[in-house]
């Protein structure tokens, strides 16, 4: 069975992953900010915490990984969450090419594009897709895992 790497904080698109990639039959790794937040058990489901502040430790979790799916709430008022990706979303991107992180699936508010974008776009030596939190976005996170189509490509809706 395939593992899966998912990151975030435990919100309402971090969620939905996890749904649609657990409805797929995948085992997760979710790794949050808070674990104890996440209330859900399941037996192909492992909660451990992501310390985004220590690099080695991120690039240590991601080890043995060839997907990495990072979400990011789409509520952009949410002040708590726009701070951690302003500061780690490149370094968490980092660490996961360190580790052989061989795709990376980024997942984020449609007016958050740009931002996930601009720095995807550097990287020549891994894959990469950006998923809009638009229509059944949490549907083709899981798609891309299963029959990955497409790559360095932007998708909103389908």
């Amino acid at each position: 069975m395939k593992e899966i790497a998912l990151t975030g904080t435990v919100n309402h698109v971090f969620g939905d992953v996890l749904g649609a990639l657990l409805a797929e039959g995948l085992a997760v790794n979710a790794m949050v900010d808070f674990p104890e937040k996440v209330m859900l058990e399941d037996d192909r489901l492992t909660l451990t915490h992501l310390p985004l502040a220590q690099h080695e430790s991120v690039v240590e979790a991601f080890a043995g990984y060839h997907d990495a799916v990072l979400t990011y709430n789409d509520d952009l008022q949410d002040h708590y969450t726009n701070d951690l990706t302003l500061k780690y979303f490149v370094d968490t991107v980092h660490a996961a090419r360190e580790a052989g992180v061989a795709r990376i699936i980024v997942v984020g508010s449609p007016d958050s594009e740009a931002f996930f974008v601009s720095d995807l776009r550097r990287l020549d030596d891994i894959d990469w897709v950006f998923v809009s939190t638009e229509g059944d976005y949490a549907g083709r996170v899981a798609r891309e895992i299963v029959e990955p189509k497409y790559h360095r490509e932007v998708f909103s809706e389908d």
